[in-house]
């Protein structure tokens, strides 16, 4: 708020609060005595100032002038709409009811007209020249509650005309009385008189704006276009803009030896006659020519030719009308959305609202994700565009929804711009946001209910006819399309599901909790009813840090995820599928993060549990791994991350475990020397029960990061660069007892491990990081270990120096001195140009060489 704007504001809460001051210390005597003493005033105030402060305080864009103006016509032809239902003869011969613009480009102006109720002289005087006098407002406390829809009722939007203008003239007409003409100058005083042309308008108001010097791009055809079409789009009235345009027109040409020989035969005896025969005529009808000239017409073209279908009911608008309008709001004429939702609210705020998923979503979605919020979200009170810029009305992972909101009974601030209450839109957010998320659980889900649905109508003829193997063939068809398009969605938008979860920073364990108990849809609904109960009666709110993502969203939310997994890296899955598909006794869900599918697959850590039959969701989103830390679990399965060093093969019997404890105590000498050698950088080296052909990997220790962590974090522009260990925690070292390498190696470190062996256990542990996923500390130590190890293996000291290579240099022959001879002859011989005189010939002279 600038210091106008405060100032204003004082003057007001003064001027119309109504609060007595009272003196504190005056006696009961004195009291009597000073209210018998008092003067009574009237508040006085500097008219042209408070018109600065009112023009220039309330609105923050120049452009919002034409959408208050095209309201007021709007509302004066809505007012004689009414009154003509009870009087039909008020409209007269003008049955029109529509607002034209015309730009004047020669003398800056804009002119709105309107052929509405129009206005008395005392009416200009009345509401145009008192100050937060509204007509509207009287109009409808006139009429007693009947039905109908005005904007303004504050009665300063008319003053934001002088925003653009230097000077504002008004013409009206009444049916009650002549026509008459209001002009000011924003300054102290208006001039109000009868119009000198008649009646010119017939019925009706015509607001002409004469433009300031910095606001003449008002006087542009395409800035009035785009500003209707942004403000008034859906307005009920058609609005005409006058346009003017160059059309292409044939026009006779006469040449000036026509015109010449005109000239001579006007100055001839106008008694002499000239004879012409028929060929002489045919001449003189070819000489005739035409040319082609550009001439400027003007003509009246509708602007808003668009409905707000938002306000029809659903059963009167098809599937075709719904993509057509995605195709307007969205400016995107080449493709149709996913799916959208139509619905309309009633109870703390009344309010109709249109909601659009885009089928592809926006390639800048997450460049500016925690920047400053926006929503593609329009807000329209009575179809008047009031903003599009909102920062709470939908939380930031559902920004790429397109939409409109529409409310009769929204509080707005007297400019118009913003809505009065906070406590109002987030209503409004919480009801758009189920609405999204049931739209998003529709798309998710298949029942049997959706089959009977689509098996009504048209098609129940069709269905009788076929055999009960092709019915299910058909039903298995769309199941398969509704989850491709599913897929499809999730490609687009999983991310932002995932971080909607992420972004809950309170309560998300027992919301996770909460999750184990959902089995199918009938009994989500009824847990989820259940649970919004006990959510409102209780105090949970107070915990929760991001309210725009209440415990009803977090429950759709995790019914939504799906993933690639070990059984099939080519379709996506989801929770429910993954547990359907489950071994039996089976305690958790098993995950693996990465870089991408492919290499998560032929990951060494995974493969043992593969070969025992088990099912590995593979997580290739960056996001993913944050989203599983923040569930933990779900319907009583814990989700386990398969790449920690705690965690636990299944199948674990005590046979297995006493093979186990045999097997530690065998390679001990190798294990607690290797820990020893890598202690910078491990924490501890542990016999493995998942390794199959490998024979090593290294994971992360329980508190510390995954590889797949380790990997984004090490990726972040502002990442520490300490050493490994520091930042990210140590590693722990798994070996396979059975591979042979790793047999060689106990046997060598028994004997008295020499230094090659070190370099070959460093070397197969850097091997390992990389396969595990992680990231070498430091390549050129690698490198030169392993050059020294690939010497040994063929047969050459390790440290053997590097010698130069000798080879013999063959001279070349000097060139022969004889001429070179062709095949057919010719002799060719070399000759020294260095001394030649060279001489510039003219064309003659070189044709003759």
């Amino acid at each position: 708020m600038n210091s106008k704007q405060k100032a204003f504001a004082l003057l007001l809460l003064f001027m119309l609060s109504g609060v007595q001051v009272m003196t504190q210390d005056l006696t009961d005597e004195q009291k009597k005595l000073l209210e018998q003493s008092q003067e009574t005033h009237e508040f006085q105030a500097e008219t042209g100032r408070l018109m600065d402060i009112l023009i220039n305080s309330l609105y923050t864009q120049k452009e919002i002038f034409l959408r208050e103006l095209i309201s007021n016509a709007a509302d004066a032809l809505d007012k004689l709409r009414f009154l003509s239902v009870r009087n039909p003869e008020i409209l007269g011969d003008k049955t029109e009811l529509a607002i034209r613009i015309e730009i004047n480009t020669e003398e800056k102006s804009v002119s709105v007209t309107d052929s509405g109720i129009g206005m008395t002289k005392n009416d200009l005087i009345s509401n145009l020249g008192t100050i937060a006098k509204s007509g509207t407002t009287q109009f409808i406390e006139a009429i007693k509650g009947g039905n109908v829809n005005l904007i303004g009722q504050f009665g300063v939007g008319f003053y934001s005309c002088f925003l653009a203008g230097q000077k504002v003239t008004v013409a009206s007409k009444n049916s009650d009385d002549d026509q008459y003409i209001w002009e000011s100058q924003a300054a102290h005083s208006f001039a109000v008189s009868k119009d000198p042309r008649g009646n010119t308008l017939g019925r009706g108001t015509q607001v002409t704006i004469h433009l300031k010097q910095d606001a003449v791009e008002f006087a542009e055809e395409s800035t009035i276009r785009e500003l209707i079409k942004k403000y008034s789009e859906f307005i009920n009235f058609p609005i005409y803009l006058k346009v003017t345009r160059e059309v292409s027109k044939q026009v006779e040409e006469e040449s000036e030896q026509q015109q010449d020989q005109q000239d001579q035969q006007d100055q001839t005896d106008d008694d002499e006659v000239k004879v012409k025969d028929d060929d002489d005529d045919d001449a003189d009808t070819k000489k005739k020519a035409t040319k082609t000239i550009k001439e400027k017409v003007s003509e009246w073209v509708q602007v808003n030719e668009n409905k707000a279908i938002w306000l029809r009911p659903k059963e009167e608008i098809s599937d075709d009308d719904y993509k057509k309008f995605y195709k307007v709001l969205s400016k995107n004429s080449g493709e149709d959305p996913f799916n959208w939702v139509h619905f309309k609210a009633e109870g703390e705020v009344e309010f109709t609202s249109l909601i659009y998923v885009p089928k592809r979503a926006p390639s800048d979605m997450f460049d500016n994700y925690y920047g400053k919020q926006t929503t593609n979200l329009k807000l329209y009170v009575r179809r008047v565009l009031i903003s599009e810029e909102f920062e709470d009305i939908l939380p930031r992972y559902l920004s790429f929804v397109k939409g409109v909101i529409d409310s009769d009974e929204l509080p707005l601030n007297v400019n118009r711009e913003t809505l009065q209450q906070l406590k109002m839109l987030k209503v409004i957010s919480r009801k758009i946001v189920k609405k999204i998320l049931e739209l998003f659980q529709d798309a998710a889900s298949y029942d049997d209910e959706d089959e009977e649905d689509t098996e009504e109508g048209e098609e129940d003829d069709n269905m009788a006819e076929t055999t009960p193997e092709e019915q299910q063939r058909l039903k298995d068809e769309k199941r398969k399309k509704k989850i491709d398009e599913y897929n499809e969605f999730w490609k687009e938008y999983g991310k932002n599901i995932k971080l909607g979860v992420i972004e809950d920073s309170s309560n998300r364990q027992k919301l996770a909790e909460l999750t184990s108990m959902l089995c199918n849809d009938d009994k989500l609904i009824w847990i989820i009813n259940g649970i919004i109960s006990i959510y409102q009666s209780s105090d949970l709110t107070q915990h929760i840090s991001n309210p725009t993502l209440s415990i009803y969203q977090i429950l759709y939310l995790i019914f939504y995820f799906r993933w690639y997994s070990s059984k099939n890296a080519t379709e996506l899955t989801s929770f429910d599928d993954y547990i359907e598909r489950s071994k039996p006794g089976q305690d958790s869900i098993y995950y693996l993060a990465g870089e991408n599918k492919e290499q998560l697959l032929s990951s060494p850590i995974i493969q043992g549990l593969i070969k025992k039959g088990y099912e590995v969701l593979l997580l290739e989103d960056p996001v993913d791994e944050f989203t599983f830390q923040h569930l933990n679990e779900y319907k009583q399965k814990k989700l386990t991350n398969v790449g920690k060093g705690d965690f636990k093969q299944p199948e674990d019997n005590d046979e297995q475990r006493k093979k186990q404890k045999a097997l530690k105590k065998v390679f001990q000498p190798l294990t607690d020397w290797w820990r020893k050698l890598l202690s910078e950088n491990v924490d501890s080296v542990v016999i493995s029960q998942r390794l199959i052909e490998d024979p090593i990997i290294v994971v992360s220790s329980e508190s510390g990061y995954s590889a797949n962590m380790e990997r984004i974090s090490k990726a972040q522009a502002y990442s520490s660069k300490g050493s490994n260990s520091q930042q990210f925690g140590k590693k722990i070292v798994e070996i396979n007892p059975n591979h042979q390498a790793i047999q060689e190696l106990l046997q060598r470190v028994k004997d008295d491990p020499d230094q090659e062996t070190e370099e070959m256990a460093k070397v197969l542990y850097e091997a390992a990081l990389v396969n595990s996923g992680y990231s070498i500390p430091s390549p050129e130590k690698f490198a030169s270990r392993f050059y020294k190890l690939f010497n040994s293996a063929l047969g050459i000291d390790r440290d053997a120096p590097i010698k130069e290579f000798e080879v013999e240099i063959e001279e070349e022959p000097e060139a022969s001195s004889e001429p070179h001879i062709d095949q057919d002859g010719t002799k060719w011989e070399k000759v020294n140009t260095d001394d030649a005189k060279w001489e510039t010939v003219s064309d003659d002279k070189r044709d003759d060489l």
